[in-house]
């Protein structure tokens, strides 16, 4: 099969202006032929995408043909976290209280869904097929919504998820951290561990954070992933893995999806 890859730029919002563009024009330059924009409609309530006409227009000027817009949750910032278990574990460890969606019931996760859909047409005019939760912290009844809202997939840590056939792709996915000096020494190791690593795997994401190009040693590493696989590997959108355009055969690395009612909070 086809060596296929993902590359993503997280937090798309006029809170990180400038640096968003510059990532994308990067990404561009490391030979990214397809990119994913996750677009967030008011970063931490304080960013609204419709109040900042100037950014949308650059944004949409640097769209390509085969790009692909998604959603990426509302506000980015989380109300409140999941009770217990690995859901709650996550919510605490993996992320500054930016897992929106973690402990959203299906009523609340459609609602913000459906407006965040409305702002990103009216913004950007683009269709969107897509939903990624901030900091991939989701749960069934999350995903349940972005099926009803009439989207196609999602996305978390480990898996590339059709929310419609209700199936999985397994896509193991490189993501930098800045948060910490630790994290961000961890994220490198991981980064650079994953061109050999992963050398084997059908379809791999690069997830690209507007907060790594603080770190020239964060961008370095971009810089190695990309450039080993823009060689590599096709770039691709997740429409195009869901929909089956690539001819992907669904026993390579695919697991049909537990119903709903069967599925734990925070299975992944």
């Amino acid at each position: 099969m086809e060596a296929l890859a993902l590359y993503s730029l997280h937090d798309v919002t006029p809170a990180h202006g400038d640096t968003v563009l510059r990532a994308l024009d990067h990404l561009r330059d490391l030979g990214a032929e397809r990119l994913t924009l996750l677009v967030v409609p008011n970063f931490h309530g304080q960013a609204p995408l419709q109040r900042a006409p100037a950014f949308v227009r650059a944004l949409r000027e640097r769209l390509r043909p085969g790009d692909e817009i998604a959603l990426h949750g509302f506000l980015h910032r989380a109300d409140r976290r999941p009770a217990a278990g690995l859901a709650a574990w996550k919510a605490r460890h993996l992320t500054a209280n930016e897992g929106e969606f973690a402990a959203l019931t299906h009523a609340e996760a459609l609602e913000r869904i459906v407006d965040g859909l409305e702002v990103l047409q009216d913004c950007l005019e683009q269709p969107v097929h897509g939903f990624v939760a901030p900091a991939w912290l989701d749960n069934p009844d999350v995903r349940r919504a972005v099926a009803d809202a009439g989207l196609r997939w999602c996305e978390d840590h480990v898996w590339l998820r059709d929310v419609r056939a209700l199936h999985r792709q397994l896509a193991p996915a490189v993501s930098l951290a800045s948060r910490t000096p630790l994290r961000a020494a961890a994220s490198l190791a991981q980064a650079y561990a994953a061109v050999p690593l992963l050398d084997a795997a059908p379809l791999v994401r690069l997830a690209v954070h507007p907060l790594d190009y603080r770190l020239p040693r964060l961008v370095g590493a971009i810089e190695h992933v990309a450039g080993h696989w823009t060689q590599q590997r096709r770039a691709v959108t997740p429409l195009e893995v869901v929909t089956g355009w690539l001819g992907m055969q669904p026993d390579v690395a695919q697991v049909p999806e537990a119903q709903p009612g069967n599925t734990r909070v925070g299975d992944a």
